[in-house]
């Protein structure tokens, strides 16, 4: 085993004195941040329920605070638990004040006990996390990692050939049975996240040159355009969620005007969604897109974009707006507290606990599907709870998908035990992966597999089902590639050569 260049960087990155030097930008941009947030939220106070406001604001507190801990550098490691706990602005708080069709129809009385779940779940978690990252870990012995100079070159021909998977699914080049193309989709997908963060962070960082950092971000431009072409447009933003994350990681800094432009062009694609879903997905025309029908492409879609905005909301005759499921707005989309105060509302009076039925199925989603023809499918848990709870038939659930969350679905199965283990598990987990990928360079193996939960945690709508079946299809392909393109790197040696010098001395 040789010992890594870059490691010394690591123990600095994990210093909590340097840390704290290094992040006052970004505890300065949190703050900026959460005047935004505010000033939002208050734009989207809709309701004079008292209550329901004050829920609001303590769910935000608690979702904002393990992000404060990190920014201002009293939480080490990669913001796993931070990412995910932010999350919850968004599902839980601004619902209650937004007057979201789905909670309205809510006491506020219901609004008060689902969000002391919430904030009781998100403040234990944050304790346990917290336990774990307030000090850095004793120096691992080794680990694993790619050699820099050739991580880079990987990374890149893994985005070019998401690329090209893309341009494949969208342009209909099947020539991959199901159960293999499956398998392909979820290895490039995983591999994919691992390299849109690590040179997203390499780039905030600034080293690359000027002509590999013009290709990268020409690739994650191609690869966020051909992702939003499939109309799945929250792909694309997750894309850009975690690349974002990366470069300010990296960077130390915000990427305003990037964020701008990006948070308009998807805001302006979600407004004409609905039609080019209506025409392609669901009427008589080929939805299939070759790559130099891009342009035309995009332009109809932008035309649906404006033509809905000048129309604002099309109203039909019985008084419903049209494709009322996809014009509703991105805020609507992202909750989930709806479905908490469904489970909370009837459960165990009017349908009984599920006693852990969704958990069950856990094993079975480990086997390939080429191997088993019948496996079930990843989103059968979500599936359960929706027929438990008189949402759909099983027939509607070949179709259509309701999002659960983890949180509502823990409390389907053991109420506020589940709720409670939930947090708990969650807490432990974030934690200890955080503390385990300390002292590593990004392009570790422990360092990676944080990526894999970053990438994650911000899929808020998935049930535990389909939280593990990609977790454990992202971490077999992690696995692969760890002792397929990684090499062992000792720590030892490296602390024994710098030993007096000054940089380590500021570790003791």
């Amino acid at each position: 085993m040789t010992s890594h260049p870059n490691i010394v960087a690591q123990l600095l990155f994990n210093n909590p004195r340097v840390v704290r030097q290094q992040r006052r930008r970004l505890l300065q941009a949190f703050w900026i941040i959460v005047t935004l947030i505010c000033i939002f939220e208050f734009y989207t106070l809709k309701t004079r329920s008292l209550v329901s406001i004050l829920c609001a604001i303590i769910i935000l507190f608690f979702a904002l605070l393990p992000a404060y801990l990190w920014c201002s550098g009293k939480a080490l490691g990669l913001p796993i638990f931070p990412i995910f706990a932010l999350t919850h602005i968004g599902t839980y708080a601004i619902p209650l004040v937004s007057k979201h069709p789905k909670v309205i129809v809510y006491p506020p009385e219901a609004h008060l006990f689902a969000s002391i779940t919430v904030v009781v779940c998100l403040g234990l978690a944050t304790l346990i996390w917290f336990s774990f990252v307030k000090t850095p870990p004793p120096l691992p012995q080794s680990y694993r990692a790619f050699n820099e100079q050739s991580s880079d070159k990987f990374f890149l021909f893994i985005l070019a050939a998401g690329v090209f998977f893309n341009m494949y699914s969208l342009g209909g080049w099947f020539f991959i049975d199901g159960g293999l193309f499956s398998l392909i989709r979820s290895v490039i997908l995983g591999l994919n996240v691992l390299a849109i963060f690590t040179l997203s962070f390499q780039a905030g960082a600034g080293k690359f040159s000027k002509q590999v950092t013009r290709i990268f971000f020409s690739l994650l431009a191609a690869y966020m355009i051909t992702t939003a072409a499939s109309l799945l447009l929250f792909s694309a933003a997750s894309i850009f969620i975690i690349a974002t994350v990366a470069f300010i990681l990296g960077s130390q800094r915000l990427p305003v005007l990037p964020i701008i432009i990006v948070v308009t062009c998807l805001s302006l694609l979600h407004s004409g969604k609905a039609d080019m879903r209506a025409k392609y997905w669901f009427g008589s025309q080929n939805h299939f897109v070759q790559p130099w029908e891009y342009p035309a492409w995009y332009a109809e879609w932008v035309g649906y974009s404006l033509d809905y905005y000048k129309n604002q909301r099309v109203i039909n005759q019985s008084g419903r707006r049209t494709q009322s499921e996809d014009r509703s707005s991105s805020l609507e989309r992202i909750s989930v507290i709806h479905m908490l105060l469904l489970a909370q509302s009837k459960t165990p009076e009017t349908v009984t606990y599920l006693q852990g039925k969704t958990y069950t199925i856990l094993p079975q989603l480990v086997i390939p599907r080429f191997l088993n023809p019948n496996k079930i499918r990843s989103h059968e848990g979500t599936y359960i709870l929706s027929i438990h709870y008189g949402l759909q038939t099983h027939e509607a659930t070949l179709t259509t998908t309701i999002g659960w969350g983890l949180l509502a679905e823990a409390y389907a199965n053991f109420g506020l035990f589940g709720c409670t283990g939930l947090a708990i598990v969650l807490g432990a987990f974030y934690g200890k992966a955080t503390s385990w990928s300390m002292h590593t360079p990004l392009i570790s193996s422990r360092s990676l597999f944080a990526v894999v939960l970053i990438s994650c945690a911000v899929k808020t709508e998935w049930s535990a089902g389909v939280y593990f079946a990609a977790l454990f299809q992202s971490s077999i392909v992690l696995v692969a590639i760890t002792f397929v393109f990684m090499k062992a790197y000792r720590i030892k040696n490296v602390i024994d050569m710098k030993r007096d010098n000054k940089i380590l001395n500021d570790l003791n």
